[in-house]
């Protein structure tokens, strides 16, 4: 028998493969890059995340994929229909979340939906903090 996390990639895995459009995942200096020259950046983490620290982006989002209940994390509903109201299809995109899982995730469902520049930020804010990239709080330090 697979452990949970084994079925949920093979789920993946079978999303990936069946959906037509392949997932580019980039490093935090390309994902860097690119939101120099006019990417949107799109951070998939709760508002909480965000709001401790994140991207130091001109254009930045923050549009949860999984949303906090108390049932535990579920994947936002609205999550399509909120980035499709700030996003046009065409606009390049970077999507990243704190390590990178969520935002595999979230860039799947972004293409299978039509959005056709997007590009998945590989170790998310994790690697983005390693790498001593810029970020942002919006949290008074105290409260970090």
């Amino acid at each position: 028998m697979f452990p949970r996390w084994s079925a949920l990639l093979l789920v993946l895995l079978f999303v990936l493969c069946s959906s037509g459009a392949k997932v580019v995942t980039i490093d935090v200096n390309a994902a860097k890059a690119l939101i120099h020259t006019g990417s949107v950046y799109l951070d998939v983490r709760t508002v909480e995340e965000f709001e401790k620290g994140h991207v130091d982006a001109v254009n930045v989002l923050n549009i949860p994929y999984m949303l906090d209940t108390p049932k535990g994390r579920v994947k936002n509903p609205n999550f399509l229909k909120e980035v499709s109201s700030a996003c046009n299809k065409e606009d390049h995109l970077i999507v990243g979340c704190q390590s990178g899982v969520r935002s595999l995730y979230a860039t799947t469902d972004l293409l299978a939906d039509g959005f056709k520049n997007v590009n998945d930020m590989g170790g998310g804010y994790m690697g983005w903090v390693k790498n001593k990239l810029p970020v942002k709080t919006l949290l008074p330090k105290e409260e970090l």
